[in-house]
């Protein structure tokens, strides 16, 4: 397979890729796109990875720009290093290279501050309604009862979270209850975990969601271009707001 992948992107004349899929990516630039591939360490890599990673290198390949491998590495119940070693050793198998290897964890210190910002603001707050009675309210367009709470109560809540003190919480993000996407009704921003990260360790109790993490982290790293399978469609969204 690493043969005839490599030996069918040498063949193939960049400029002539280019001219014929210009219009593929919306508003990309010759040398300035950039894709990422952002699995999650949480199992090895299979068929639909294998799709998305090759999509975003391709194409990173015929805009001549640059392609992120990150590791979405948000949920430390499910996550081991073990993962990240057999799928960088997969997508070498395969002939993918890519330009930058990162983890959101190296950004968890910024999405903490982006969630304080957030809750500061009056746009985001804490809640401890039990799972299936937030699930049941979210399906009917019920508001929690937390969702009145002041920034100043919830900041306090968000403090004791991020010591583990408060781990019946969560932190969601205020969208509208009535909107008929129901991913767009008070998602769940960070929910908090006593399990050890394979590579930050105990330094955090609270752990961002990767609806919550994702645009954000694209931002930072400055990705232009974000391919979707179509499982995530209802939560197009919900990236960009």
């Amino acid at each position: 397979m690493e043969t005839k992948t490599q030996n069918v992107l040498g063949e193939l004349n960049l400029d002539e890729l280019y001219k014929k899929y210009m219009n593929v990516l919306k508003d990309a630039k010759m040398g300035e796109v950039v894709t990422r591939f952002p699995p999650e360490p949480s199992g090895y890599l299979h068929i639909g990875h294998v799709k998305a990673s090759m999509i975003n290198y391709h194409y990173a390949r015929i805009y001549k720009g640059k392609m992120i491998c990150r590791f979405d590495d948000t949920n430390p119940t499910k996550e081991k290093d073990e993962y990240v070693q057999s799928i960088l050793e997969d997508l070498k198998t395969l002939g993918i290279t890519y330009d930058r290897l990162t983890h959101t964890s190296d950004y968890f210190d910024e999405l903490l501050n982006w969630c304080t910002k957030l809750i500061k603001e009056g746009k985001a707050y804490c809640d401890n309604t039990p799972v299936e009675q937030m699930r049941k309210e979210r399906f009917d367009g019920i508001e929690s009862k937390c969702r009145a709470q002041t920034p100043e109560e919830n900041l306090k809540i968000w403090e004791k979270m991020q010591k583990g003190e408060a781990k019946d919480y969560c932190v969601r993000g205020k969208g509208n209850m009535q909107n008929p996407n129901k991913c767009m009704r008070d998602p769940v921003f960070y929910r908090c975990s006593d399990e050890e990260h394979h590579r930050t360790g105990k330094k955090y109790k609270v752990y961002p969601t990767y609806d919550f993490a994702c645009p954000i982290v694209d931002s930072i790293e400055g990705v232009t271009h974000t391919m979707r399978t179509n499982e995530y469609s209802d939560r197009i969204e919900q990236y960009y707001w």
